[in-house]
């Protein structure tokens, strides 16, 4: 799919879709704070919060699982349509939640519904984003808005417990509230400025619905897996039936999409070693973060002893570390073409903002947490960007949008398994005899995401650039 006609606002376009993608990645994390006051409130009210989880769960699960699907609708309707569908099914959901917590009487079930609908509209918004900007932006400024977009996510992930401790200190509902306005602008930037012309695909209004449930079926269990499984035993007869059917799908989706006349997944793209290598290295990258988001609130409120507002704005650090450095490698690839050596650079100074927070103990002071922040930070700004960068190079006209649904696709299972692997390692090395020491788990946990940062880096390792013509 291409454009054809001319885009004559370029940085308002690019700021709506920065506002879409950061909203939706901020509702990633955002609830995780508010999760106790929630259940406290629909416990008073006469609910069974048993399933309070499943309103962090299903959001990922419904974001994650249809995003491939969502990529290849934007090639063939438009992708303008599918993310203000999306913006605006996010924003209405969101308001829905939010009316929630003034009757309480509705139920956990109707919210858990509600984050559903939300997780779907934020697929949407998250499939079109990347391709948008590599459709719709001019080709001078495009790495640098790669970079933004791709830094929008990193640090919606980031903000939200730091925004969620703030809100949910006046009431829950106010996490959910705050989306609506800024769908609202969203919405009317893209109605007043996006004004686009697209050559769409001819697929005869057909969609590869059996490949979607497969991928559908497929997500679904890997995602389930790694967040239930502490819950439900990683080598239990469940957890080993999910590995199983989770298998079966993967080895049907291969052979299905080679075979399908207009598959969802283009396998020819996943082959391709050098966007394969490109996405796997962000895949690693949000396994690191991911896993140490849901590490640091601990360390900063029961080792150091922050209040949920105090350390929320700690934790700021590791984004303004993304937002210093991301921009800069947009630019300097926009100019000169290069991104291996950022992604490389990137995964070692990631690596040496882990090795720094490995370093904690009880006595850590301030300024080391903040500077470890920063490094971890810069690091993961400097590789996504120049990462997304280098994937956008080695495809051909009309594949943005599969690549964007491919590398958040990556992002997604990145992300969770990321958040199950720290987890696990660190609730393996708490010392509980005599006394409850959390150290021995965070610098374990910590170690293991240097290991993860360094695979980025060996794999980063084996990226080239792609050289440029006289006419680029």
């Amino acid at each position: 799919m291409s454009v054809t006609d001319g885009q004559p606002n370029p940085k308002i376009i690019l700021f709506a879709l920065v506002l879409g993608t950061f909203m939706t990645a901020l509702d990633a994390t955002i609830v995780s704070v508010a999760l106790p006051t929630m259940a406290e409130e629909l416990l008073e009210a006469g609910h069974d919060t048993s399933n309070i989880s499943w309103v962090l769960l299903i959001y990922t699960l419904m974001l994650c699982c249809f995003i491939l699907l969502w990529s290849k609708l934007g090639s063939t309707k438009g992708y303008k349509k599918v993310f203000m569908t999306g913006v605006g099914v996010f924003a209405a959901s969101s308001l829905m939640i939010g009316l929630c917590g003034f009757f309480p009487g509705l139920g956990l079930n109707a919210i858990i519904l509600l984050r559903a609908v939300q997780g779907l509209g934020a697929g949407m918004v998250t499939a079109m984003s990347l391709a948008m900007v590599s459709s719709y932006l001019p080709k001078e400024i495009r790495g640098s808005s790669i970079g933004a977009v791709t830094l929008a996510a990193s640090a919606g992930t980031a903000f939200g417990p730091a925004i969620g401790g703030i809100l949910t200190t006046f009431h829950w509902s106010y996490i959910f509230f705050i989306n609506v306005p800024i769908g609202l602008l969203c919405l009317f930037l893209c109605f007043r400025y996006m004004h686009v012309k697209e050559d769409l695909e001819d697929t005869g209004n057909r969609l590869d619905y059996t490949g979607a449930a497969l991928l559908f079926v497929m997500l679904f269990t890997l995602i389930y897996y790694l967040n239930k499984g502490p819950e439900i035993g990683w080598t239990s007869e469940l957890g080993i039936g999910l590995i199983f059917l989770m298998m079966i799908a993967a080895g049907l989706v291969f052979c299905w999409e080679q075979r399908t006349k207009d598959p969802l997944v283009d396998m020819g793209m996943i082959r391709d070693p050098m966007i394969l290598r490109s996405v796997t290295a962000t895949m690693l990258l949000f396994m690191a973060m991911a896993g140490s988001y849901l590490l640091l609130p601990y360390y900063l409120q029961f080792v150091q002893g922050y209040e949920t507002m105090e350390y929320g704005f700690i934790l700021i650090a590791n984004s303004v570390g993304m937002m210093v450095m991301g921009p800069i490698v947009g630019k300097l690839a926009d100019r000169t073409g290069k991104n291996k050596r950022f992604i490389v650079a990137g995964a070692l100074v990631c690596a040496l903002g882990f090795y720094m927070m490995m370093l904690y103990d009880e006595g850590t002071g301030l300024g080391w947490i903040l500077i470890s922040l920063f490094v971890m930070g810069a690091g993961i700004g400097m590789a996504m960007v120049a990462c997304t960068n280098l994937s956008f190079e080695y495809i051909a006209e009309g594949q943005n949008g599969q690549l964007s649904g491919i590398t958040n696709t990556f992002r997604q299972a990145g992300s969770s398994a990321g958040v199950a692997i720290l987890n696990a390692v660190f609730m393996g090395f708490v010392v509980t005899v005599p006394d409850i020491d959390l150290i021995p788990g965070f610098r374990h946990a910590f170690f293991v995401a240097i290991i993860i940062s360094l695979l980025a880096f060996v794999v980063g390792m084996g990226l080239k650039d792609k050289e440029r013509t006289s006419s680029s």
